[in-house]
């Protein structure tokens, strides 16, 4: 008896934690409901997305590997300080862009893979240098919404259009 409560215990656990993980999806627009932690006190409107890019690889000894790139939010570890829409954009904005640099890097493992490329450190390689290159436009852009709406626009333009560059590469 003890085991079966221990084990619905773990199960339930586990399906409450997957609840709050969303994958980038074309059609879904992140809403105030997706920041479920409690905000930072602070007196300017201000948020933070937990959005991460991770990778999974699976391999056979001399064979080129299987590999699948994810962009993941975190709903419990995401918070918004108060309801303003050019938050929320700013949140958006920074989950397309992570959903744009997992497209880069799967377009850059398929031409690993192309190549016939089966060391794993080929791999990782170009995952740390797209997950670099993340972080590096993902800082140059915070704060836009709120500060420079006009550029935001221009930047929330040509991140969709290069969605749609990489459309191919999104993850079935």
């Amino acid at each position: 008896m003890l085991k079966s409560v221990f084990l619905f215990f773990i199960c339930s656990f586990s399906f409450a934690q997957s609840q709050s993980i969303i994958h980038w999806k074309k059609d879904f627009r992140l809403n105030y409901e997706n920041f479920k932690k409690q905000p930072n006190q602070t007196k300017i409107p201000q948020g933070f997305l937990d959005s991460k890019l991770g990778w999974q690889i699976a391999e056979i000894e001399g064979e080129i590997p299987e590999l699948k790139v994810f962009n993941k939010f975190d709903e419990n570890n995401s918070w918004i300080s108060m309801k303003h829409s050019g938050i929320l954009n700013e949140m958006q904005l920074q989950f397309d862009l992570s959903e744009l640099y997992a497209r880069k890097i799967r377009k850059d493992f398929e031409n690993l893979r192309l190549q016939k490329i089966v060391n794993k450190e080929a791999y990782q390689a170009r995952f740390a240098l797209g997950s670099k290159n993340f972080q590096k436009k993902l800082k140059s852009i915070a704060g836009v919404s709120l500060n420079q709406p006009d550029l935001y626009k221009l930047l929330n333009k040509q991140i969709q259009d290069s969605l749609v560059i990489y459309q191919a590469y999104i993850l079935n």
